[in-house]
């Protein structure tokens, strides 16, 4: 079993990179893909970069030339639900473009081959990743700092499944965020990537799943260092739930 690991910060890339074993490095399409070992399963790691398009690409990459049996996508988001904590965890049911809008030939949010309902996550790889994510969770003070967790609220943190809208910008604003609110209720949480990865995935018909950790409220009320965050947090939660999800017996 060849797992690819897409990260899309990073920060994350970069920590679990210290950890891979037996590496073989290959340069393709401005991105550097990391063959190795993590905890002793075999492994293609790669900074996706921002956006659809570049998540898309590497994930194309990841599937036609590294030959991965399944996906693993990490990364951060905006939380949209009223209930989306800063870092909290959500593992994607569905994921949608909410940026896309070809009316008046299609109706909003239609997507060529997969209509306007989104795409749905591999199941068997979420329910192994929350999984994963909840014995992190568990014990997250072996791994967060006592000053971290309380300066970052992380004292309660929860494991959502819940869907996940992407486009291809930073959402920032109480605006966009009710528009796709209204639009998209059932969305939790708001980010650049997961539904490009999801749909390749799709096409491709290959197991994937979404990780995202919630780092901010999508909109102009949003304090969030996220630097400090992304070093101290983010990171931290990938490289432990990656090392539970690999191992897991």
């Amino acid at each position: 079993m060849k797992t690819g690991i897409l990260s899309a910060m990073e920060e994350e890339f970069t920590l679990l990179l210290s950890e891979i074993k037996n590496q073989k490095k290959t340069s393709l399409g401005m991105r550097e893909y990391i063959e190795g070992t993590l905890w002793g399963q075999d492994v293609v790691l790669v900074f996706s970069q921002w956006g659809k398009t570049a998540a898309a690409s590497t994930t194309a990459n990841l599937i036609n030339v590294f030959h991965i049996d399944r996906l693993v996508f990490t990364g951060v988001a905006g939380g949209l639900d009223a209930n989306a904590k800063i870092g909290d965890i959500v593992i994607a049911e569905r994921l949608y473009h909410h940026d896309v809008d070809a009316s008046p030939f299609k109706r909003r949010y239609y997507v060529p081959l997969i209509g306007e309902n989104g795409v749905v996550a591999d199941k068997k790889t979420s329910d192994e990743l929350a999984l994963a994510a909840n014995r992190f969770v568990k014990d997250i003070h072996q791994y967060i700092s006592d000053e971290d967790i309380a300066e970052f609220s992380l004292s309660n943190v929860c494991v959502h499944r819940k869907n996940i809208a992407t486009g291809d910008f930073f959402v920032k604003t109480e605006e966009v965020r009710n528009r796709i609110m209204n639009d998209l209720p059932d969305m939790y949480a708001v980010e650049m990537e997961g539904a490009a990865v999801a749909q390749v995935c799709w096409e491709h018909k290959l197991p994937f799943a979404v990780m995202r950790t919630i780092s901010d409220t999508a909109n102009e009320h949003s304090p969030m260092d996220y630097p400090k965050f992304l070093h101290r947090v983010a990171s931290i939660y990938s490289l432990h739930i990656m090392k539970e999800f690999l191992t897991a017996k």
